[in-house]
């Protein structure tokens, strides 16, 4: 009968999250959606932070398949390790803030300053951008509060990788070139679907997807139920008319 798996606990999370600098290891994919915390010595009840490393789904796959040996696995925490201790030794200066009612606490809490000043001006949307176009800045608004809605859904299944709009967005940069709402509008259909994937991909949205159950609904839908007008070019097709 294997052991029972144990809950790791945040205060953990965050440490290894840090020791892998919010990375995994392995191919440095920096989508935190995808990271999963492996037991190098097989043991899901052991949870010592030195038996533990944060890897993605794509790599964790490829060590339970063997295509990443358990020396391989050993060798990156031993890297890991040791540059995490080296970066704490150097007394690397901290980010100082103070946020009221943070859900930070201890050290951290006492790390931190407040910040304040002027804010700038905010940055009008280009024409034929995403962000000057409302129906379809109103359609990626309501798949990425989707794809957090599904998150934290997630929890409850024992997900609890932190996450973030930040962390979205960065990535969506990342991925395209450009900030979400600046990115041209010919490249909605392409944000769409790398939004549908994540969305898809949750753990609820691979319950829902088992079930037949749609994950969220159509671009076309969404203009209709809002009574937004569709731009001229938009495109047709995929999960623009079929909801998933």
């Amino acid at each position: 009968m294997g052991r029972a798996r144990k809950t790791i606990s945040a205060l953990k999370q965050k440490q290894l999250l840090q020791e892998a600098e919010s990375q995994c290891p392995f191919c440095h994919d920096q989508d935190v959606s995808t990271f999963e915390f492996h037991h190098i010595d097989g043991d899901p009840s052991n949870n010592d932070v030195s038996n533990l490393i944060v890897i993605c789904s794509s790599c964790h796959t490829r060590i339970t398949k063997g295509i990443l040996s358990t020396m391989d696995v050993e060798t990156k925490k031993k890297e890991l390790c040791r540059s995490y201790r080296s970066h704490r030794t150097t007394g690397q200066a901290a980010v100082n803030v103070n946020i009221t009612s943070s859900a930070f606490h201890g050290d951290i809490a006492q790390n931190i300053t407040k910040i304040s000043g002027v804010k700038a001006p905010r940055i009008a949307h280009p024409s034929g951008s995403i962000g000057a176009a409302l129906a379809m800045k109103a359609y990626i608004d309501y798949l990425i509060a989707r794809y957090f809605d599904y998150r934290k859904a997630d929890r409850s299944y024992g997900r609890s990788i932190p996450f973030s709009h930040a962390v979205i967005h960065k990535n969506i940069e990342r991925q395209f070139g450009a900030k979400t709402f600046f990115l041209p509008e010919s490249i909605f259909p392409n944000l769409v679907a790398y939004l549908a994937e994540h969305i898809n991909n949750t753990i609820q949205g691979r319950r829902n997807g088992s079930g037949g159950i749609q994950n969220y609904h159509s671009f076309e839908e969404h203009c209709r139920k809002y009574s937004l007008q569709p731009n001229k070019v938009t495109p047709r097709g995929g999960p623009f008319e079929k909801g998933f």
